[in-house]
């Protein structure tokens, strides 16, 4: 499966929706933000600041990660309640193996869906 650009928050206006009122879910590696959208699927926005990701290698490293995550185990699902979703990475993701952080954003998703 692709991460299609259908899957993806792309205008700041989007972005500032879901920032406006989420549902919230925290960990020790991610903060993800979500909220109801009006289409058939779920789309996905990140911010990676360099404040939590000071090198750029570790931020795009973030990023891969969230993207295959979320193109696994939501990007191609269709139901009745679809959710825009944001993921803002800690400091403390940028130390930690792929796994522990894939397993968090597992449980992200079945928290917020």
């Amino acid at each position: 499966m692709k991460f299609s650009r259908q899957s993806r928050l792309l205008k700041p206006a989007e972005f500032r929706l879901v920032f406006k009122d989420p549902i919230r879910s925290n960990d020790h590696y991610f903060k993800v933000l979500a909220r109801e959208n009006s289409k058939k699927l779920h789309r996905l926005g990140m911010a990676v600041s360099k404040k939590a990701c000071a090198r750029a290698v570790d931020r795009n490293r973030i990023k891969r990660l969230i993207r295959e995550c979320f193109r696994n185990h939501l990007a191609e699902q269709i139901t009745d309640e679809t959710l825009d979703f944001i993921v803002l990475p800690k400091h403390t993701a940028v130390g930690e193996n792929n796994a522990t952080l894939d397993n968090s954003l597992i449980n992200h998703w079945q928290i917020l869906t």
